[in-house]
């Protein structure tokens, strides 16, 4: 394997997708990902969301680079097996329910008796601190919970839901960070100062997108609604409709006003020279310029504010996004073989490096695809694997 994390072994007890998607993000960049399943059931997100070949989307595109071994953790000789393999790694994710690791035997200290230098990463719907920490926790609640479903959805309309599981993916974004930054800790501190353990909760990443949200809330005590397709704090920042379509644009600064009144062509505007008047009567500018903007086609409006400097782009549904010239020069779809369904997309890396660009190498595993090569390497010798079989450790 190459990658900046060519050398870096990582194992996972995961399902559905926001500790996984962590370990995808992480095999990505060339680490060695070794997923733990339930012997003949697996993660969950297997049989959920079954195309052609009762092949599961949601599997594929969070299990990517990955090897999986399946354990009966209910055993003791699947335990034992367990910590034979985490004795190895560089670092363990595991986002079952609280206080389910450590009934496993796989809790932070059982672990680090094995490792000490092992890095711990736990992703839970509330995090293992606060009053809420035992709560199950999906990414809709968290959604909810955290707020952020409170700014989505038409203005002055009703809360919906993000598009897209951001509670998952930001919490396993950001146990990927954490994690990198634990390995860099760890070569900087002596083993017996070391403290390898981190967690991370749906509702910390939830609350932590909120982002300027919550200072504006502290200055102002406004408590925001749906903001629609609008900006909360930016003005013109929108959605817009052309004569044929919809796009988007906006104006990134008060010393750009005059140019884009000049280009859009509504003079009427010109007198709200700073963001601030522009918000105060913002109903009066999105009106003007939506009038206007309804004249011309989108691809008008795309050239001449591009041409102007001014961001803007066309409102995509996902097959544009799929076939956009910038996602192929990006890598950011890949097409891959699977070994069941054949050609199959999946969604690319994000992070571009110079020297290194981040592919599929291999794709979701089937269940238990790797057990026997992980397992037959890791024993002492053939007495040890033979005892894990016969222990259940695999499943019967």
């Amino acid at each position: 394997m190459t990658g900046p994390l060519s050398d870096v072994t990582v194992v996972e007890l995961t399902v559905h997708r926001a500790g996984p998607f962590c370990g995808a993000l992480l095999a990505d960049l060339g680490a060695d990902v070794v997923k733990i399943e339930r012997p003949d059931v697996g993660d969950p997100a297997r049989s959920q969301g079954l195309g052609p070949e009762n092949k599961s989307g949601y599997f594929m595109a969070n299990n990517r680079n990955k090897r999986s071994v399946e354990l009966d953790l209910k055993t003791e000789a699947g335990t034992e097996a367990a910590l034979a393999l985490l004795a190895e790694a560089d670092a363990f994710v595991e986002n079952f329910g609280y206080g389910v690791a450590e009934q496993l035997g796989l809790g932070y200290e059982a672990v680090r008796a094995v490792n000490e230098d092992i890095i711990y990463a736990s992703v839970k719907g509330y995090g293992e601190t606060g009053p809420a920490r035992e709560k199950k926790g999906l990414d809709l609640i968290l959604q909810a919970e955290a707020g952020i479903m409170s700014v989505t959805g038409p203005e002055g309309g009703e809360p919906v839901k993000v598009g897209q599981a951001i509670g998952d993916l930001t919490a396993g974004m950001f146990a990927a960070i954490a994690l990198l930054a634990r390995l860099h800790e760890r070569d900087q501190t002596p083993p017996e100062a070391f403290t390898g353990k981190f967690d991370v909760g749906l509702f910390d990443a939830v609350t932590a997108v909120m982002n300027e949200y919550i200072t504006f809330h502290s200055l102002t005590g406004e408590v925001p609604g749906p903001q629609g397709t609008t900006h909360q704090s930016i003005c013109p920042y929108g959605l817009f409709e052309a004569s044929d379509g919809r796009f988007v644009t906006g104006v990134p600064g008060d010393d750009r006003w005059d140019a884009f009144v000049d280009v859009v062509g509504c003079e009427e505007l010109r007198g709200y020279a700073s963001n601030d008047e522009r918000m105060a009567n913002r109903e009066h500018v999105r009106a003007v310029l939506s009038e206007r903007f309804r004249e011309e086609p989108v691809d008008h409006w795309l050239d001449v504010l591009t041409e102007a400097g001014f961001p803007t782009g066309p409102l995509n549904d996902l097959a544009a996004v799929v076939d956009h010239e910038q996602t192929a020069a990006r890598n950011l779809v890949v097409a891959h073989e699977d070994p069941d369904a054949g050609e199959v997309a999946l969604p690319g890396h994000p992070v571009h490096f110079p020297d290194f660009e981040p592919t599929i190498r291999a794709p979701a595993p089937r269940l238990g695809e790797h057990t026997d090569a992980v397992f037959a390497d890791l024993a002492d010798d053939q007495t040890t694997l033979d005892e894990w079989v016969e222990g259940g450790a695999f499943g019967n």
